[in-house]
């Protein structure tokens, strides 16, 4: 029996049930490798306007030296000095024949950008 000097308890509540954790998700799958060539030679727009900018610059110094390789009298440094006195004239020419100083950078820059695609290919996913 109670006490009359015993404080009155609270009516019992029920003990609240455990939380379950739900299990965990299955794991997710690898996600799809992209084709070779998409991989390969993939790339954005902004990628593909910077690369163009840089067959251009490229172009503008190939063309501004006179640069050929095959000829037995060709001097670096005369190169050098070459393409600072007509630089600001390649530049005036190639306002008005964009075209031109483009394809011979490119004519530099994309076999050396598909050799580095080639070359960095197991490394991208």
């Amino acid at each position: 029996m109670m006490d009359p000097s015993d404080p009155p308890r609270p009516a019992a509540t029920p003990e609240p049930e455990p939380v379950t954790a739900a299990p965990p998700p299955p794991p997710a799958a690898p996600p799809e490798k992209r084709p070779l060539l998409k991989r390969l030679f993939g790339i954005s727009l902004w990628g593909a306007l910077k690369l163009l900018g840089l067959c251009i610059l490229t172009g503008f110094f190939v063309m501004a030296a006179n640069f050929d390789p095959g000829n037995p009298d060709f001097n670096l440094a005369e190169a050098l000095r070459a393409i600072l006195r007509q630089s600001f004239a390649a530049l005036g020419w190639a306002i008005t024949n964009f075209w031109q100083p483009a394809l011979a950078g490119a004519l530099v820059v994309l076999p050396v950008w598909v050799i580095w695609r080639v070359v960095s290919l197991p490394w991208r996913k």
